[in-house]
């Protein structure tokens, strides 16, 4: 990979006026630009999807729905803000789409958390294992939980992209705090001895 493919791939950041030339080239619907922003942004989204969506065939729909959207919708980015919020807000909703469109399956598929081994070196190791620990909440209650905690809605907005009321956000967010301290105490009970 060449370094001109590296920096694409989002490991630097654009330059001043690149990211500026990449999103004029999306409003033109410039191919070239937009695998260019889906690329420099793959990364980030896929990480923001997965704390929900730990499946990857799931993650991956859930990223190129985003991307499909916010390419539709890119002369609704007024250029005042951060894109990258921008864009987090299209995912958040591409996957509470995706959520209430598979919401019996989902719910069919919530396992037991088991030892959770912490691996990913990026973050601290608490957030780490919280994270982890997320993706073994019932999936309504990791939706809410991950949206008001980690990224910051209100219970009103949370509400809206569910397609719940204000008052089952809060429950899944109290219900999954519940869960979460349940879940560490388990891991942090002393081994029981065996005679």
């Amino acid at each position: 990979m060449g370094n001109h493919d590296a920096h694409i791939a989002g490991q630097a950041g654009p330059g001043p006026g690149e990211l500026t030339a990449w999103l004029e080239g999306c409003r033109r619907q410039d191919r070239l630009c937009q695998e260019r922003l889906y690329k420099h942004y793959y990364d980030r989204m896929m990480a923001v999807i997965k704390r929900t969506f730990p499946d990857p065939d799931a993650a991956v729909t859930i990223l190129n729905n985003g991307f499909l959207r916010a390419f539709t919708r890119i002369s609704q980015y007024s250029g005042t803000g951060s894109f990258e919020g921008w864009l987090r807000r299209i995912v958040h909703h591409a996957a509470a789409d995706y959520y209430r469109a598979n919401q019996l399956r989902l719910q069919s598929e919530t396992a037991l958390p088991p030892e959770v081994e912490v691996r990913d070196g990026s973050e601290p190791a608490a957030y780490r294992e919280l994270l982890q620990l997320l993706h073994f909440l019932p999936p309504a209650t990791r939706m809410a939980v991950n949206l008001f905690i980690i990224e910051g809605y209100s219970h009103k907005e949370i509400a809206a992209m569910l397609g719940i009321s204000t008052g089952t956000s809060k429950w899944h967010v109290s219900e999954g705090k519940r869960l979460l301290k349940e879940f560490l105490n388990k891991r942090n009970a002393p081994p029981t001895a065996r005679y």
